[in-house]
């Protein structure tokens, strides 16, 4: 793929804010016309920037309004079981995050769970039966200080201004 442009950008932070428009619509926020944008949008999901298109929802519409941060510390006891734990993780319905984390714990987890009663149950079956689990604290979202999927597109608009300062002085 060419360089990115600001163009590139702009259609990047549109898209991220709403999959969901048009072309039309696209064109018409980033200053370009439909076809151009169509085959920006092509040329960015061929190159990986865009990966997938979803909508997102409210989780007390869907009654899971107890968001939960799990953080979990394991046992050293080698890869096979640390794959067999994250088997686990990725199959909870309740789960919608999960990542490997370095420093003091080595997994943090976040889920919505529909009462208090489930978030017992899931803990129960991932981690207090797993040997391979040495212990997990919980923290509860009280109220949602910033929630926001996007990725700042700033650092990629950033280069392209150290480059076109550089092509300059050449």
């Amino acid at each position: 793929m060419h360089p990115l442009d600001k163009l590139d950008i702009r259609i990047l932070s549109a898209l991220q804010a709403d999959g969901s428009l048009t072309q039309a619509q696209l064109a018409e926020i980033t200053n370009s016309t439909p076809s151009t944008c169509l085959r920006r949008v092509h040329r960015l999901k061929q190159a990986g920037y865009l990966t997938r298109c979803v909508y997102l929802t409210d989780p007390k519409m869907l009654e899971r309004g107890v968001k939960a941060f799990i953080t979990v510390v394991t046992k050293d006891q080698g890869r096979h079981d640390f794959m067999a734990f994250i088997e686990r993780i990725a199959q909870e319905p309740s789960i919608n995050m999960a990542y490997g984390t370095t420093g003091d714990v080595d997994a943090i987890v976040s889920g919505n769970f529909t009462s208090l009663e489930e978030y017992r149950e899931v803990c129960e079956r991932l981690f207090d039966t797993d040997p391979f689990v040495e212990r997990y604290t919980t923290l509860f979202a009280v109220q949602a200080l910033k929630e926001k999927t996007a990725i700042a597109t700033d650092e990629l608009e950033r280069r392209i201004v150290v480059k076109k300062n550089l092509k300059r002085r050449k």
